[in-house]
């Protein structure tokens, strides 16, 4: 098969938005499909997603690691294999323990898949790199929302018929993967491990920093309970599935209106730092209207309150990091970044879990905001303390010895 010089950015966009449409096919049933159908306590639960999402993690570091070392379209093929032939076996076996298995599976595949992605999307012409990225984010969300809302209604048919459409829609992918993904190896570019040195960062800046990353942390620790342990209380409450995949189907859509309004307002937003303590407070009073939501449009109001947040908190990071960290040093703290984000994804369906079999869903909710508070709290002290004295590496020089 010939070679192409570069992906074709359409066909890029259309397999990130395919990509996401199947992994949104699956998360937001698990917690409840294996508590109320498989009748496992929501602390197993946890466990299992924290395995997918250690698997997930994992496959993001491997795959990597030996991107510069193999052919980035092998093992996008690998990928999508991987994710197919495990949805595949699932139509067949989705009982237990097969079900937590291959959920493992696909949370590796999918690590994978996102890792190859990012390579590839960095093969096209450099002047299309940020806009590709750009296009790349919002097909991942858009494949979210259709996802979301297709998934309430086809789990009513039951779980084959669930997994029998996302074994298609990875089959298709993987065509177009074959015909239009095989770029040529040389023309994929990526950062040179070897720009990284062994910086110290000024203590200012450090200490804001690992300020950000527990930070982020936390707050991704506790937004999974909105994934994993709110299908079943909402369930328990007498709404039906649909009712809960909808919430994400908000959540992405606002999620694109919210960016795409941000980033046409660019540098006219003064202080990223008020921005990211803005988007806190909101998920946290997500948290707290939780409480005394009992109702639909109560939960409704959360996911909107909580979109918010994110929407403003998360682009805001990275890019604070950045300011912050030094070029010779920009790899590790980003990746850095993504590290402390998936641990908290991680643990976050396993703390929930273990809060509420011993407490309560209330407890849950009012602890997540008590905690968010006080993370906004001693994020607001450091950056008054060590702001005045850290060094902004976006505006300033690097010194070389």
């Amino acid at each position: 098969m010939t070679k192409k010089q570069t992906i074709g950015i359409p066909w890029l966009i259309t397999g990130q938005f395919m990509n996401n449409i199947g992994m949104s096919f699956i998360w937001p049933l698990t917690t409840i499909y294996m508590h109320n159908v498989l009748g496992k306590s929501l602390t197993e639960t946890g466990v299992v997603l924290m395995l997918n999402s250690i698997a997930n993690v994992c496959a993001s570091t491997v795959g990597g690691r030996i991107f510069d070392r193999s052919n980035p379209y092998y093992l996008l093929l690998m990928g999508i294999l991987i994710n197919g032939m495990a949805n595949f076996l699932l139509i067949f076996w989705h009982s237990w323990p097969w079900y937590p298995i291959l959920l493992v599976v696909t949370g590796f595949a999918s690590g994978w898949l996102n890792t190859m992605f990012n390579a590839l999307a960095a093969s096209v012409p450099r002047q299309k790199v940020r806009r590709t990225f750009t296009l790349m984010y919002l097909a991942a969300n858009l494949g979210v929302v259709f996802g979301t809302m297709f998934v309430g209604l086809v789990y009513a048919m039951g779980m084959a018929p669930l997994f029998s459409m996302t074994t298609g829609l990875y089959l298709i992918f993987l065509v177009i993967a074959l015909l239009e993904y095989n770029v040529d190896t040389a023309d994929v570019t990526g950062v040179d491990p070897r720009q990284a040195r062994d910086v110290q960062l000024p203590t200012a800046n450090a200490r804001m920093v690992w300020t950000f990353f527990v930070s982020l942390f936390i707050i991704w620790l506790l937004y999974e309970q909105w994934v994993s342990n709110l299908s079943v209380y909402m369930t328990n409450l007498g709404m039906p599935l649909r009712n809960y995949s909808f919430l994400w189907t908000v959540n992405a859509g606002l999620l694109v209106v919210i960016q795409s309004i941000l980033s046409l307002l660019g540098d006219r937003i003064n202080s990223l730092y008020h921005q990211f303590f803005f988007g806190m407070l909101f998920v946290g009073l997500s948290f707290l209207s939780l409480v005394i939501a009992h109702d639909y449009p109560h939960f409704i109001f959360a996911m909107v309150l909580l979109t918010i947040g994110e929407a403003t908190w998360s682009p805001a990071m990275p890019t604070l990091v950045s300011q912050l960290s030094p070029v010779s040093a920009k790899g590790r703290y980003q990746g850095l970044v993504q590290a402390f984000c998936a641990f908290g994804r991680s643990l976050g369906p396993l703390f929930g879990g273990l809060i509420i079999d011993n407490w309560s869903y209330r407890s849950l909710f009012l602890l997540a905001f008590g905690i968010l508070l006080v993370v906004l709290a001693v994020n607001v002290g450091v950056v008054h303390v060590d702001r005045p004295a850290a060094t902004n590496y976006m505006k300033t020089e690097i010194k070389h010895k």
